[in-house]
């Protein structure tokens, strides 16, 4: 098999429309029909306003990083930087957790969140419930509580008087020894949403370490 190099771009003309070049091997090997270029509209994966994207994760031993990027059929470029260098490319403030975009379930909770009059903070990034609730569990019962701590911490930030989320917020500041946080936190549920369980444990809490 001979292989020989052939550049395309010999008239001037040619190189403005064709910038690249091409290798020969002879003789040639054959195309499947299915890479062989189309004449016309290219056929796209994805149509426009498409809402596929796709994760990229990215861990360089002290920094994790996971991004979503839509899929656009003009195409784009990511830069991602794990360091604080002055490169002029505006960059994103690095955090060890990436919060999972809300699912068409997470729309139900969120209104009836908000149809009680609970606070939402705009400025905090959206956030799915459901999926955070997930892996602050996972991190519960694999007894990461300080992870499990974070996921929750990251619900609240955008919905800081979720009740559920609050009682889990104390319950893992018991877990990290926070005993006077945890006492704030259960009575601050209590005042939103009573629950039994919380009640009697605040009360032997109080009875333990009376203020």
């Amino acid at each position: 098999m001979k292989l020989r190099l052939l550049m395309l771009c010999v008239p001037l003309s040619a190189c403005a429309a064709h910038s690249y070049t091409h290798y020969l091997i002879e003789p040639a090997p054959a195309v499947p029909p299915e890479f062989e270029e189309q004449e016309g509209t290219q056929l796209r994966p994805f149509g426009f306003g498409s809402t596929t994207a796709m994760n990229v994760r990215w861990n360089d031993g002290n920094v994790i990083t996971e991004v979503q990027i839509p899929l656009l059929a003009s195409g784009q470029r990511i830069v991602i930087e794990h360091s604080p260098l002055a490169t002029g490319v505006e960059t994103i403030p690095a955090s060890r957790l990436v919060p999972p975009r809300p699912t068409a379930a997470d729309k139900t909770l969120d209104q009836a969140y908000r149809d009680r009059g609970l606070q939402v903070n705009p400025n905090a990034p959206e956030i799915s419930i459901n999926e955070g609730r997930a892996r602050m569990q996972t991190a519960l019962e694999g007894g990461n509580y300080e992870l499990a701590f974070e996921w929750c911490e990251l619900v609240l930030a955008r919905y800081p008087s979720h009740p559920e989320m609050l009682r889990a917020e104390g319950s893992l500041l018991l877990l990290l020894g926070e005993r006077e946080k945890a006492i704030e936190v259960y009575e601050r549920v209590e005042e939103i949403e009573s629950d039994p369980v919380v009640r009697k444990k605040l009360e032997e809490l109080l009875r333990q370490d009376p203020r």
